[in-house]
């Protein structure tokens, strides 16, 4: 099913997220609706407070790297390089930020499973900008303050349109 974005201001999008303690098929439901919510909306991924669901739980289909899991860790990074990024609860507002290129990370796949790896590319950026999510930060939260600051009219006119 095809849940609604929730739109920068939103409160769930702010707060820090709960960890998943298990795989249950509410869990993995979840994640259905997150990998149909993200396929609609034309993402690389998504995270469940994007949809307020205040959950550790994320999607990715990036780089030919597709995870449904919950609780990412990452456990070593490669070297920063800048990119340009984006999220649907932030509509036509994308810009440069940096990430490592490469991350080893750890999550609990769709099965329960813990999975370790390299991510590398769109793919490990596409993991931790899901991951910010679980933490209340927004790829904005990376902009230096003059970008934010160019921006900041279209930002409060996202918050202002909120339901």
């Amino acid at each position: 099913m095809i849940r609604e974005i929730r739109q920068y201001g939103d409160p769930v999008l702010a707060a820090s997220a709960e960890t998943v303690p298990e795989m249950t098929q509410e869990v993995r439901d979840v994640l259905t609706d997150m990998w149909d919510t993200m396929t609609a909306n034309r993402c690389v991924g998504l995270s469940a407070p994007q949809i307020g669901v205040s959950l550790r739980l994320f999607v990715i289909n990036a780089g030919g790297v597709v995870i449904r899991g919950a609780n990412p860790e990452v456990l070593a990074e490669g070297a920063p390089v800048e990119d340009v990024e984006g999220s649907p609860c932030i509509p036509g507002i994308q810009r440069p930020v940096r990430r490592p290129r490469k991350i080893t990370v750890r999550y609990l796949d769709e099965g329960g499973e813990v999975v370790e790896g390299e991510l590398k590319g769109v793919a490990a950026r596409a993991f931790l900008h899901e991951k910010d999510h679980h933490e209340g930060v927004l790829f904005i939260d990376h902009l230096k303050p003059g970008m934010r600051k160019l921006i900041q009219k279209d930002l409060d006119r996202i918050a202002g349109n909120r339901t």
